[in-house]
């Protein structure tokens, strides 16, 4: 078990995880292309009515077709790169990027597509050539260039990358963590003798004890590592940031009280970065899941950390509890969550779901009528909008939604089911017998 666990929770997996595309070519219309034939926008719309649904294959084959009418458009290979991708087809997605930035080059959307493309495929040569590039729009570009010479082992180039970032940009508990990776892979042994010495010549550099605690862990050297924390409390009872450490020794020594108490000072602490702190909230979530009986404490510390600015942990709370069966909890937390991010796919789901679960049909039926604005795709809303119009007693507003969603099911018979068992409802409502009937006819042809 490592004490430092916690610290260290960050994805070599998602690169550029910070990148916003700009609306060049985010934002797809078909009114920024000029003189665009009837026939051009007819395969336009429907490639991204096919990728909406996810039918990437006949969205390329729409593509073609408008690559055949206008084969100078970036968008057109753009938008097939990304389908492509969707497919698992990496070697076309490239072609189809590079495509397009010779068309339109120094295209930042295209650029970060086509790295996700090689970051994917450990393609890190052409990874870095591209974040290089990219770095001129952002220098928070940088911390991915961090992030591949870790996967290469250039650790020399890590810490100088981040060191240069803390520089110019503050300390960062993100790019903290990825110093200290690079630190203990670069060789245990070294770094802690190297440590051990700054110790000696600086010994109120904070910083310096905490590198020494990861290495430690690192090695499994639990032990050492408890005891450099506290030598550093020595130095600095105020030192609040070791308590991460702490925190996660107590936890796995079984000494609980002292963890939770660790707990507390790191969410209270103003020295500690939110996602510091949400790292170790997670932590603590994934305890109380295998032991219930300290759900107060962890009541506590998500009262702390709902203090932060910008702090949003109500998603994983949601689940948390929905997972426990505690549907009124987990109401609440996928409410609050949808107040942060209302676009949320995942929390629009589960938030619906669990609205229909406590009867609240008139708040299902307006937010899955808004959830339709964004995705009109998703047949699960026009469910929950049949389902809640029915319950509410407007029977033909819900068949004609239930009508309308049934397009949108892709091979799922249970889903299916559940509409011709709502639309039956529906018209027995409205006194459409040879309708009801139809549908029961449907449902039984399923069994």
């Amino acid at each position: 078990m490592k004490l430092f666990t916690c610290l260290l929770v960050f994805s070599l997996f998602s690169p550029l995880a910070e990148a916003q595309e700009p609306a060049t070519l985010k934002d797809v219309n078909v009114d920024n292309l000029e003189d665009v034939t009837d026939d051009f926008q007819e395969y336009f719309f429907e490639a991204l009515k096919q990728k909406g649904i996810q039918n990437y294959e006949r969205a390329i084959i729409a593509l073609d077709k408008c690559i055949s009418l206008r084969p100078q458009e970036a968008i057109l290979y753009f938008e097939k790169g990304k389908n492509e991708a969707l497919l698992g087809n990496v070697q076309e997605a490239e072609n189809n990027y590079l495509k397009a930035l010779q068309l339109k080059p120094n295209q930042r959307d295209i650029m970060v597509s086509l790295y996700d493309v090689y970051y994917a495929r450990q393609d890190f040569e052409k990874a870095i050539d591209l974040v290089k590039q990219l770095v001129k729009f952002d220098i928070r570009y940088k911390e991915d260039l961090a992030r591949i010479y870790l996967r290469k082992g250039s650790f020399k180039e890590v810490i100088g990358l981040i060191d240069e970032l803390d520089e110019k940009l503050g300390k960062d508990a993100y790019r903290n963590q990825i110093r200290q990776q690079a630190l203990a892979l670069s060789g245990g042994d070294v770094q802690e003798k190297a440590l051990l010495k700054q110790i000696a010549a600086s010994p109120k550099n904070e910083q310096h004890y905490l590198n020494l605690i990861y290495v430690y862990s690192e090695q499994g050297k639990t032990q050492q590592a408890y005891e450099t924390a506290q030598r550093l409390l020595k130095v600095n009872p105020k030192a609040e940031i070791v308590h991460m450490a702490l925190y996660k020794y107590y936890l796995e020594s079984g000494a609980i009280k002292q963890a939770v108490a660790s707990l507390e000072k790191v969410m209270r602490s103003s020295k500690i970065e939110a996602k510091a702190k949400h790292s170790v909230l997670n932590d603590f979530l994934i305890f109380v899941d295998r032991n219930p009986e300290f759900e107060p404490e962890l009541e506590q510390a998500i009262t702390l950390f709902s203090n932060e600015e910008d702090a949003d942990v109500n998603e994983e709370l949601g689940a948390y509890y929905l997972k426990n069966k505690e549907n009124d909890k987990a109401l609440s937390y996928y409410e609050n969550a949808y107040k942060k991010n209302p676009s949320d796919l995942g929390v629009l789901r589960n938030l619906l779901m669990l609205q229909l679960e406590a009867k609240q049909f008139e708040n299902a039926a307006n937010l899955s009528e808004e959830a339709l604005s964004l995705y009109p795709a998703q047949a699960l809303f026009y469910l929950v909008y049949g389902v809640a119009q029915n319950n509410l007693g407007k029977s033909k507003n819900a068949a004609e939604y239930l009508e309308m969603g049934l397009d949108y099911i892709v091979e799922d018979s249970k889903m299916l089911a559940d509409f011709y068992s709502e639309l039956v409802r529906a018209y027995v409502t409205l006194g459409d017998a040879n309708k009801a009937t139809r549908y029961r006819e449907l449902i039984n042809n399923l069994n």
